[in-house]
């Protein structure tokens, strides 16, 4: 059974989490719009501040802040990747995981901030999706 890390108030975290065997989630911009809907539902609902966030075709990097309640990451998550697979399942006729994992997080230090934000802004550019990290329209 995976463990995750002890969460903590007043912390920065990176959450990330790709398809099973790196296969594409998002396939055409609906996919992509619906994923970033779902982003703005659950982190309003659970209290989540989001930093920043990137949705690739195959996988996704969120930089959330935690304020008062850790604990409401992974109901977050829960919600957020169980309605995402649902919906996709349906609308694609598939059956089974659609994430790889869970998902990975990591505890970011306040003076790893512009670098973790840098790799997140920046990762469709180093997939070669764009040429400019501003041209890429799923992030925030």
């Amino acid at each position: 059974m995976k463990r995750y890390p002890s969460l903590h108030s007043h912390t920065f975290y990176h959450i990330y989490n790709r398809g099973v065997s790196k296969q594409k989630i998002f396939l055409i911009e609906a996919d992509y719009r619906y994923f970033m809907y779902k982003l703005a539902i659950f982190k309003h609902k659970y209290y989540i501040k989001m930093i920043k966030f990137c949705v690739m075709p195959n996988h996704f990097h969120l930089l959330i802040y935690t304020q008062e309640k850790p604990k409401n990451i992974s109901l977050f998550m829960k919600g957020l990747q169980y309605t995402c697979a649902f919906r996709f399942n349906k609308k694609y006729k598939h059956s089974g995981h659609v994430f790889e994992s869970c998902y990975k997080i990591k505890s970011i230090p306040a003076e790893d901030l512009p670098k973790i934000i840098n790799y997140i802004e920046q990762n469709p550019v180093r997939k070669g999706l764009v040429m400019r990290a501003e041209d890429w329209p799923y992030k925030g």
